[in-house]
């Protein structure tokens, strides 16, 4: 495994990312994702509503991790590189933007993550589930839920040595 990096996504990635994603998300199974993205939709229309996403909002930058071989989404990291660094970086790339421009930063996340939220400075509000109900008619699918994190901007540290 090499040495990570910070990229930007492209067009082209799209394919690789949700094919991670549906790695990332199916252990352990995260049924939020599942709704946005079935496991019984074809593989090529979901790649397209993604870059749909992508490209209908110009405000947004998407970012992945590398290595010399893998590409790591946003926020969700393949099993095989899960606790080298990856969610950190993404994380406080984000939190860096955050700070330059003097605002909070806001996740909504799953409890997998907490600790990674958490260790990068977001605490979770309320302290408790956000629970979104299940409509009678998917029943026998798990409920849903997931955390709001919250972080205060913070001052950016001066470049020492530059």
């Amino acid at each position: 495994m090499g040495e990570l990096r910070l990229l930007p996504c492209d067009p082209s990635d799209a394919a690789e990312i949700l094919a991670e994603q549906f790695a990332a998300f199916s252990s352990p199974n995260e049924p939020c994702f599942f709704i946005l993205f079935p496991k019984i939709e074809a593989r090529e229309r979901a790649v397209k509503r993604m870059l749909d996403w992508w490209v209908g909002d110009e405000s947004a930058r998407y970012v992945k991790v590398v290595d010399v071989d893998t590409v790591l989404d946003m926020m969700s990291t393949h099993p095989a590189h899960q606790h080298r660094g990856a969610g950190s970086m993404l994380v406080k790339w984000g939190t860096d933007i955050a700070n330059s421009m003097g605002v909070d930063s806001f996740i909504e996340g799953t409890i997998i993550a907490r600790p990674l939220y958490e260790k990068n400075g977001f605490v979770v509000s309320p302290n408790n589930w956000i629970v979104v109900p299940v409509h009678d008619k998917w029943k026998s699918r798990p409920e849903i839920r997931f955390f709001f994190y919250e972080r205060p901007a913070r001052s950016p540290l001066p470049n020492i040595g530059s």
